[in-house]
């Protein structure tokens, strides 16, 4: 679905914040995820093991990389060679050629503070998730990588809604609840439907439902 244009931001850059804000929120929305089924609780955790237990750490180290990588490439500069990017330093240069001299100058601070929160994320991204540094991937094998920790994600993510609300604040005279992103379908939705099939599978071992209830139901499989 388009996302209609912001007319409240100067007109060079309301397609480039309409991108970037649409990609901060999913950013969010896919951390909140995470949240929801890896750092609630043990029973969750345990819930998804003892439901698909290779699925469910494949899923966990995506949902790590993906977020790393999505912080890293929006620290990533305005261009690369005549190429520019989707970034918040592209933002910041589209702003300074808009003649937004006092936003542009307000942000730099808060720049700084979400890439400096970004060294680690930026350094996996490009040594172990993005590229494979041979040297990071030998000494793996005798020393297993770090990180990230949940905090080291968070600390990021804060910093970038300060660089994102200074913006919109500026001209909407709002901002945005990134952290409270609300989704129809999301990691809740799928812990109860493990969880009803669990209850579904005890039913089966406490034979108050037929064992071959399933396969009567759905008899090409699920």
């Amino acid at each position: 679905m388009v996302q209609p244009l912001d007319t409240r931001f100067p007109k060079p850059i309301q397609k480039l914040w309409t991108e970037l804000h649409s990609d901060v929120v999913w950013l969010h929305g896919r951390w909140i995820i995470y949240r929801q089924l890896f750092g609630t609780s043990k029973e969750r955790v345990d819930l998804l093991n003892e439901s698909a237990g290779t699925v469910t750490w494949i899923l966990q180290q995506l949902l790590l990389h993906d977020v790393q990588l999505a912080l890293s490439k929006i620290g990533d500069p305005a261009g690369t060679g005549a190429k520019k990017n989707l970034t918040l330093r592209r933002l910041q240069a589209d702003l300074s050629s808009a003649g937004e001299a006092v936003l542009t100058s307000k942000l730099e601070p808060l720049l700084e503070q979400f890439e400096n929160s970004c060294v680690s994320l930026r350094d996996r991204r490009n040594k172990w998730i993005a590229h494979s540094d041979l040297a990071t991937k030998l000494a793996a094998r005798a020393t297993p990588l770090s990180g990230p920790s949940r905090t080291e994600i968070e600390v990021a993510l804060a910093a970038l809604r300060g660089v994102m609300n200074c913006v919109e604040l500026h001209y909407t005279d709002s901002q945005t609840a990134y952290e409270q992103f609300i989704m129809d379908e999301d990691g809740e939705h799928l812990l109860m439907t493990l969880a009803r099939a669990k209850r579904y599978r005890d039913l089966v071992a406490e034979k108050k439902v037929p064992k071959d209830d399933l396969r009567r139901h759905y008899p090409r499989g699920v």
